[in-house]
């Protein structure tokens, strides 16, 4: 097995809607260490949800009110497998955005 090392995948400033699906491939593991949403809404409250679209969990959200800047972190392990998938998704009223990151490590076998 190679030495795991840290990858993003998923780095999107000024989400609307749904980041890029990630599902991961065969023969990886992704394990996400960290995960972080800024927002500054300025017309309504702004959330980011971060799900795992086999089962359809939030497994972090984060957010803020209007007129409020925020910046908001997870640092754990999320693992997926293969052919598990997730997303960032952002809950904004229009104008508004969330930059959103997802981070850790692509683990593969030999």
């Amino acid at each position: 097995m190679a030495l795991p090392f840290s990858v993003p995948f998923i780095k999107v400033q000024g989400l609307t809607g749904s980041s890029p699906t990630v599902v991961v491939p065969s023969g990886h593991v992704y394990v996400v260490k960290q995960l972080t949403l800024y927002a500054n809404p300025t017309l309504a409250p702004a959330r980011g949800f971060f799900r795992d679209l086999g089962s359809g969990a939030t497994l972090f959200s984060a957010g803020t009110q209007a007129g409020t800047p925020g910046w908001f972190g997870f640092f754990g392990s999320l693992t997926f497998v293969a052919g598990e998938s997730f997303r960032w998704e952002a809950g904004v009223t229009l104008g508004d955005a969330v930059d959103v990151y997802a981070g850790g490590y692509d683990l593969t076998s030999s």
